[in-house]
């Protein structure tokens, strides 16, 4: 690249995010059905996470155990072969596959529209865990400086997003760095439900703005907490409110934004 400052320029190398696309195929019906499911754009890494995340946050699965088999495909050129991924559901595990795609080309052309598609996602939205103890707020205002020193790609990149799982008493417990930040938050539930973690007593917090597919995520998994730097949507302190959820925005070194809850966090 050519880098120019005070008035000079330099021939110089970057570090450059990568962005690549990523299949997702779905077997089902004990491996007489294969659908494509969606192609993503994501930042290579943690793809069974994301994979993983993304079926339960869409609700195609309900645990870890309704996956018999993930792996990249053996039948792509070599070049492509990380960029494509089967899933194999379990036999029991019965999905339309038609609809959920449907859902999938509706969320990525145009969003959530229309009155009756609200409603039913909506309906869908069920209630957190409510925390069993609160959070000092303290925690919270130092969160941004810990996710900050936690992001190793978008230190060398600047290009990338990044989610953390944060447990009430501790530290960190898991970060996801992506280009997207849906992306991010699906690797780190995908993570989690590998592991058999818990999301209780646990704060989501986003290196960016909070938007409803991020505060519908957070529902899903039952994580009670969303802290983030940027802005909240309407939609996602709506859902954050059907959730249960205490949603923070614009958290600074000595401010933040309570919108949603603010019952769970100790201020004084």
């Amino acid at each position: 690249m050519t880098k120019y400052a005070d008035t000079k320029t330099q021939n110089l190398d970057d570090l450059i995010a990568v962005e690549e696309p990523l299949q997702i195929v779905i077997i089902h019906k004990g491996d007489e059905k294969e659908a494509p499911l969606t192609i993503t754009m994501r930042s290579p890494g943690n793809d069974f996470d994301l994979a993983i995340g993304l079926l339960y946050s869409e609700g195609i699965i309900q645990t870890i155990d309704d996956i018999a088999n993930i792996r990249y495909c053996a039948l792509v050129d070599e070049a492509n072969r990380q960029n494509k991924l089967k899933i194999t559901l379990k036999p029991t595990i019965d999905v339309n596959i038609a609809n959920i795609q449907r859902s999938f080309l509706s969320n990525s052309s145009c969003g959530i529209c229309g009155k009756q598609l609200l409603e039913q996602f909506f309906e869908n939205i069920q209630p957190v865990q409510i925390p069993s103890e609160k959070i000092p707020i303290a925690k919270i205002l130092n969160l941004p400086d810990h996710l900050k020193a936690a992001q190793l790609l978008f230190k060398h990149t600047g290009g990338i997003h990044a989610c953390a799982l944060v447990a009430f008493k501790g530290g960190i417990l898991t970060v996801k760095e992506d280009i997207g930040r849906h992306n991010a938050f699906d690797k780190l539930i995908g993570d989690q439900l590998t592991k058999r973690a818990s999301f209780a007593n646990t704060i989501a917090v986003l290196s960016g703005r909070i938007g409803y597919e991020m505060a519908q995520k957070a529902a899903k998994a039952g994580i009670p907490v969303i802290v983030a730097i940027g802005a909240p949507t309407s939609l996602a302190i709506d859902i954050a409110k059907k959730a249960g959820i205490c949603l923070i925005g614009f958290v600074k070194k000595n401010s933040l934004n309570i919108y949603t809850n603010p019952e769970y966090i100790q201020t004084n």
